[in-house]
């Protein structure tokens, strides 16, 4: 599960057409409600709204809920590792990732859980040898025709020191854009970066997150939230974010 219409999609995309059947859930909380009959795999976010996978997973393993668990995160590090492992995953994916990648990880746990159904002799429902546990994707908005999604990032462009702009829409889609191009997967980055220093916020009691500024050699990318989507700026430098910040506020008005 995943809160990111497009990581979800990415993953139906890619074990469908290995036979896996793909029972969706749009929460952790959701995932719990549907897990009858059990999975032979699940697949969950580490870092989403609500319960978390590591929350998720470590709930089903106080119940005794016999499924393995992997966990996805676009940051896996060594205290990543740790919690996943204490909470009784059986590994964590980094995003994004690669069916590559993907597939080979899958594949130990799933047949293992098969062997172990088969040991206790349950029948497995029909054709339902595999069974990830992606969440549910909701209908995606339709994307604004080319005229209107011009007018989305009307007035940015010409805000001084603004290289660039692409704007995400909530299902991770790339809806308006100028200047350079960003890579097709940097919209999972945009929406994990965004989410966790919005999460991170709230915790810290600083309120609801105004923009993120990640500085690499030379270039200033601002990250924020925008509309229901995310925004990222390419920038001359970090003094030009509040001009940014002006304009976003104006599109509120």
């Amino acid at each position: 599960m995943d809160d990111s219409v497009s990581v979800r999609k990415a993953l139906e995309r890619i074990l469908a057409p290995q036979g896996y059947q793909v029972r969706m859930a749009d929460s952790a909380e959701n995932a719990l409600e549907t897990l009858e009959p059990l999975p032979d795999l699940v697949l969950a976010d580490i870092l989403m709204p609500g319960m978390s996978g590591l929350e998720l997973t470590r709930i089903m393993t106080d119940r005794g809920v016999n499924v393995p668990v992997m966990l996805m995160s676009g940051i896996v590090d060594e205290v990543t590792q740790r919690d996943a492992q204490a909470a009784g995953a059986r590994g964590v994916l980094r995003k994004p990732f690669t069916p590559a990648e993907l597939l080979p990880a899958i594949e130990p746990q799933v047949q293992a859980a098969l062997d172990a159904r088969a040991q206790r002799g349950d029948t497995p429902a029909p054709q339902a040898a595999t069974t990830p546990v992606t969440p549910a994707a909701p209908a995606a908005p339709a994307v604004p025709p080319a005229s209107s999604r011009d007018g989305l990032l009307a007035g940015l462009s010409g805000v001084s020191g603004v290289e660039g702009a692409v704007l995400y829409s909530a299902d991770g889609d790339r809806v308006a854009q100028f200047g350079p191009d960003l890579p097709e997967s940097f919209a999972m980055y945009a929406r994990f970066l965004v989410t966790a220093a919005a999460t991170a916020s709230h915790h810290l009691n600083r309120g609801d997150l105004s923009s993120l500024l990640l500085s690499y050699a030379g270039q200033t990318l601002l990250l924020s939230p925008h509309r229901d989507g995310q925004l990222v700026a390419l920038l001359r430098g970090s003094d030009v974010a509040p001009a940014v910040g002006r304009w976003q506020a104006s599109q509120l008005n």
